[in-house]
């Protein structure tokens, strides 16, 4: 058996990179064994945790994944490591950007599961000499698969698509576009807001993470418009009339995933109720394992437990800890659930 390659994922965008590591769980021989927001954070994780190949974003604020890059570059650990851009933008000068940095290669956004792991696998068989016995591009079928039966539908999204780029898995896709829905709906009283206070900047980088969501999850007429946003706020031209002609199109594919989404029953209240906290024990300590041990399919556990969690949790106990699961923010969830634990005087170290 061949140790699983080694992902290190660098993206400020926390949606973004929950579907990336949707579509690298989907393989078995590859892992994410890190996620960083930015260049900087990249930077301190990289100097601890060992990785085959960093996949970086170029724009984040604090460092972006150029300057991240000039800095791994300057030690020669680190001199023949595969780091692969990613970028939302076509244009040659980006490209050209990234290879004088002294990244390898770059991959589009939204990423396209083929051309990801056909650039990873090239520079990585340059890079190890087949070390790690790479011999083929991995599979994308399990994801095909699954897009060719679903039964979701949502209009203004490319739900085949956007299953597709994360890994196949419908339950956990629907998870990301719950998510989408919560983070984007205050996105255009952001930009007005950020616009109203001359914060130019704010404004842009709402916009072009809208652009990266949306592209991410399908939404692609949405992604399009977010970029024309983008560029007229950065232009400084048409901007009231690329923001209005956003916040249509965006009011539009957010009502679209509230009538085509089950309803979530969580509930809203933080009332505790009554059950027998001996009963969510057994559910508590699986979902510990799989957390601690950075199990994807803890995505998945969550949404099955939640009717048995239910009878002894707060709903926002349960809303919280299914959101930071759903982020893939694991260490969050730990924390959450070990506030659990205390409250109900459980002990998950095992049975």
């Amino acid at each position: 058996m061949t140790t699983p390659i080694r992902v290190l994922l660098v993206d400020d965008q926390a949606l973004v990179r929950a579907g990336f590591k949707m579509l690298v769980d989907s393989q078995p021989d590859m892992e994410v064994v890190g996620e960083a927001g930015d260049g900087a954070e990249a930077l301190r994780l990289l100097a601890r945790t060992p990785a085959d190949v960093v996949v970086m974003d170029i724009r984040m604020p604090v460092m972006d994944g150029v300057e991240a890059t000039r800095i791994i570059r300057s030690n020669p650990r680190f001199e023949t490591l595969p780091i692969i851009a990613m970028t939302a933008n076509a244009m040659a000068s980006d490209r050209m950007l990234c290879l004088e940095a002294g990244m390898n290669d770059h991959i589009a956004k939204p990423i396209d599961p083929d051309q990801l792991f056909g650039v990873l696998l090239r520079w990585l068989r340059r890079a190890a000499g087949d070390a790690k016995g790479l011999t083929t591009v991995p599979t994308t079928r399990t994801a095909e698969s699954q897009a060719s039966t679903i039964e979701l539908a949502v209009p203004g999204i490319d739900v085949r698509a956007g299953l597709k780029r994360t890994g196949g898995n419908l339950r956990r896709y629907e998870i990301l576009l719950r998510k989408f829905a919560e983070q984007q709906s205050g996105t255009i009283t952001t930009i007005r807001g950020a616009l109203s206070a001359g914060d130019a900047a704010t404004a842009e980088r709402a916009a072009h993470s809208l652009k990266g969501a949306a592209g991410t999850l399908g939404a692609h007429a949405l992604a399009e418009v977010a970029a024309k946003a983008e560029t007229a706020v950065k232009s400084g031209h048409g901007i009231d009339e690329a923001v209005r002609l956003l916040s249509l199109a965006l009011d539009a594919v957010l009502a679209n995933l509230r009538a085509a989404l089950p309803a979530d029953g969580s509930g809203n209240g933080a009332t505790p109720v009554t059950g027998d906290p001996a009963s969510v024990k057994d559910p508590l300590i699986r979902l510990k394992q799989l957390l601690e041990t950075d199990d994807g399919e803890a995505a998945d556990f969550i949404i099955d437990a939640k009717p048995r969690l239910a009878g002894v949790l707060t709903s926002t106990e349960i809303r919280t800890l299914s959101d930071r699961v759903g982020n893939f923010d694991f260490d969050a969830a730990l924390k959450c659930l070990s506030g659990i634990a205390s409250r109900l005087s459980l002990n998950l170290e095992g049975k």
